[in-house]
């Protein structure tokens, strides 16, 4: 019986839960405005990807830590099967474009826009879906994300045409589906070459999960190769 290799990137989820702990220790105890790091890291989204959700977003990392908690209990997991998801994932930027035309979604426009409902009427309905989504965290992985956050839909346009990111060694991969199942934001990565996907916040999950280290962080391929599968 084959003994299972030891993946090389298993300290990146280490060092990407220390990195969100220290942006909402920040935001918590400095007064640290999470909309500034966004406007922030928004040149880097073409060279690196939607960075900012999966490392630095407070919210994300709740429904990150919701989701453990739920995996923790062994609490029933919702998943989207990938035929639905390739619909269901358009709703947030459904949003994002009623958004841009003037129509106001004040409670969808991102976490940052949280803090603003701190105090006035959109307090209470503010707090209940925050709350929703925790809950919900705790069977499904990041359903805000998924669905909802306009802010990350914004940044998954730009993202498209990253030049660092996720590449597939076809060669050696086994087709576990591991990888996929490990992606909170449900991109089937099991058949992509290279994830240039607007969803995927660079997590690393996918990375860090597979057995045959078939996955790493690198340059974008200079051109597609034959034979091989398709970049989504």
């Amino acid at each position: 019986m084959a003994t299972k290799r030891k993946n090389r990137y298993a300290w990146v989820q280490a060092l990407r839960v220390a990195v969100q702990l220290s942006f909402l220790a920040a935001m918590v105890f400095a007064g640290f405005n999470t909309k500034i790091a966004s406007e922030w890291m928004l040149p880097s989204i073409l060279l690196l990807g939607v960075l900012f959700c999966g490392w630095v977003c407070p919210f994300g990392a709740a429904q990150d830590w919701m989701s453990k908690l739920g995996r923790l209990l062994r609490l029933p997991r919702l998943r989207v099967p990938q035929s639905v998801q390739q619909y269901l994932q358009l709703s947030r930027y459904v949003l994002l474009i009623l958004l841009t035309l003037g129509i106001s979604f004040s409670l969808l426009k991102g976490p940052y826009h949280f803090s603003m409902m701190m105090h006035g009427a959109l307090y209470t309905a503010g707090t209940a879906l925050i709350l929703c989504f925790l809950v919900l965290g705790l069977f499904a992985d990041r359903p805000f994300c998924n669905y909802v956050c306009t802010g990350g839909a914004k940044m998954g346009f730009l993202s498209v045409l990253r030049i660092f990111g996720i590449r597939r060694d076809t060669a050696r991969c086994g087709q576990c589906g591991q990888c996929t199942r490990q992606c909170p934001m449900n991109i089937d990565v099991a058949q992509t070459e290279f994830v240039r996907h607007p969803n995927c916040i660079g997590c690393m999950s996918c990375v860090t999960t597979c057995p045959k280290n078939c996955l790493r962080y690198t340059l974008a391929p200079a051109k597609k190769e034959k034979g091989k599968c398709k970049t989504t």
